[in-house]
């Protein structure tokens, strides 16, 4: 007698029956591992994600906690009533705030920093100064977390100069471009012969 494959009732062999059951049951084992696999990923993705966002936090703080020394110092070197009260620590103080600005703060909130000493050390005028502390104050708020910021430098002057404006304010010295209002009081900032010349 021949011996045959096993083979159902249906004439097919019984391997080729095994074979096409098994399919439902190996898709559904490689999608589980498939599953498992992206819930793995995901739960990677998440963690990594939460640690940026302690990251992000940790470093706004440390910026807050860089820039509201110097707001402040910057603020009551414009008040006449605190400057003499200042005395001799203002050296000090901006030295501190240039090396962890110069470590925490953004490249555009740097320069702007730079900008104002710059404008110190040359004596610029009034309005001058006004318009880059303005700016240097712009640049800290967006630095911190505010990126989406509208605030203007009139608005920073605004609370801060009561007669600005006043018909011979210094309006003009936040509203115009600033190569306007640097030719307009005959100022030529010292970064600008630098990237001149």
């Amino acid at each position: 007698m021949l011996l045959t494959a096993a083979s159902e009732p249906s004439g097919q062999p019984l391997w080729q029956v095994f074979a096409v059951a098994s399919v439902p049951g190996l898709a559904a084992v490689i999608a589980a591992v498939i599953a498992g696999l992206y819930a793995r990923s995901s739960k990677v993705s998440e963690h990594e994600a939460q640690r940026v966002r302690d990251l992000e936090s940790r470093i706004a703080d440390r910026k807050y906690e860089t820039y509201r020394p110097m707001i402040i110092l910057i603020g009551d070197m414009l008040d006449s009533r605190k400057v003499a009260e200042l005395g001799d620590t203002i050296p000090d103080r901006l030295r501190e705030f240039a090396t962890w600005a110069s470590i925490y703060a953004s490249d555009e909130a740097f320069r702007a920093f730079r900008n104002l000493m710059q404008a110190s050390f040359a004596g610029s005028p009034a309005p001058i100064l006004l318009r880059l502390y303005a700016e240097f104050v712009l640049t800290a708020r967006r630095d911190i977390g505010r990126s989406d910021t509208t605030t203007t430098a009139e608005d920073v002057l605004g609370v801060r100069i009561t007669d600005i404006y006043a018909s011979d304010g210094l309006l003009w010295a936040v509203r115009e471009p600033f190569e306007e209002v640097c030719r307009r009081v005959d100022w030529t900032p010292p970064w600008s012969m630098s990237e001149h010349g």
